[in-house]
């Protein structure tokens, strides 16, 4: 045990201090680092179980006039006021060692309205800072987790999955189509790779997971930049002897880094960068079968690219059941 701490320990170090490439319009990737976050050490997991998890994310408005100005000037530039994501989740633990996990959401983005004016249309109704939604099915994600170090629900192993252009990519707004970063989808096949890992001590538990998506290009002639992130939750169990209640509080953090997109024009200068998130979260198990969870995350870092719209906060609240 003593060993397989320290490797644990030399894992987490060398994960936290990876230098950061991105944060964009993605969401975060809490349900698949709670896939196998079974509580006690003796507990065995069930065969299979149900996530559903509702996330928002809340961004700092900027002022219309300003936004639009930024347009004509060249830059790539959106106006989002809050992003939900409610994501559906099935998975299977095959034996002891393999787990699958398929996640497919359903995404409603706001917005403000800073498209400039048609020149050749003068006399247009100006719609700026008008409210604009775009909503539908994401993109199915499928992921598997071996766990190739295991004692007990301890564990470290890679993971690897795909992500499938099942999202609507083809939403309107006044005629046009949103821009790619308000689709629910992307049209693109994304594959990723990284690890997953559960570790408990005492009353302590850390689990989480390393991921790198690849990203190709997809509709529209558009590209979003590979993706590099971290997450990790601490818990601290507060009632270890009970039977039919576990509570635990502690905090979650994300790391985020993505590339530069990549439109028909080329890079998009205005994209890419690196966030970071820190926040409390609590969960409790009321039996063997079902947990409900929640958490906020703050940004103590965002170190974006060219003229980025900045976030304000996330926050999580679900249920999974096992059974």
């Amino acid at each position: 045990m003593k060993n397989s701490f320290l490797s644990f320990i030399l894992f987490l170090s060398l994960m936290l201090c990876m230098p950061g490439f991105i944060f964009a319009c993605d969401s975060c990737m809490c349900t698949l680092a709670r896939v196998n976050h079974e509580g006690k050490l003796s507990d065995t997991a069930k065969p299979l179980f149900f996530d559903f998890t509702f996330e928002q994310q809340v961004w700092h408005k900027r002022d219309v006039h300003l936004a639009r100005e930024l347009g004509e000037q060249g830059h790539d530039t959106h106006n989002k006021t809050t992003e939900e994501f409610y994501h559906f989740g099935i998975g299977a633990n095959l034996g002891e060692r393999f787990s699958l996990l398929a996640e497919l959401p359903y995404i409603v983005r706001h917005d403000l309205n800073v498209n400039p004016l048609d020149p050749d249309n003068p006399s247009a109704v100006d719609h700026l800072g008008e409210s604009r939604t775009s909503q539908g099915f994401g993109d199915l994600n499928v992921t598997g987790i071996a766990k190739l170090l295991k004692k007990g629900n301890n564990f470290i192993g890679p993971l690897a999955g795909i992500k499938f252009p099942t999202g609507v990519t083809s939403n309107k707004t006044m005629g046009e189509k949103f821009e790619p970063e308000m689709q629910p989808g992307s049209g693109s096949f994304d594959p990723s790779m990284g690890t997953a890992f559960a570790y408990q001590v005492g009353q302590v538990a850390f689990h989480g997971n390393v991921i790198y998506v690849i990203r190709t290009k997809g509709a529209q002639d558009f590209q979003f930049g590979n993706l590099f992130s971290t997450y990790v939750f601490a818990d601290y169990l507060l009632n270890p002897q009970s039977k039919y209640l576990s509570t635990r509080v502690g905090f979650d953090t994300t790391l985020q880094n993505e590339q530069k997109q990549k439109s028909r024009e080329g890079n998009v200068a205005d994209s890419g960068g690196t966030t970071w998130l820190l926040g409390p979260e609590f969960s409790v198990r009321g039996n063997s079968y079902v947990s409900i969870f929640g958490n906020f995350l703050f940004p103590i870092l965002q170190d974006l690219g060219g003229v980025h719209q900045h976030l304000r906060f996330i926050w999580n609240a679900g249920v999974k059941i096992s059974f």
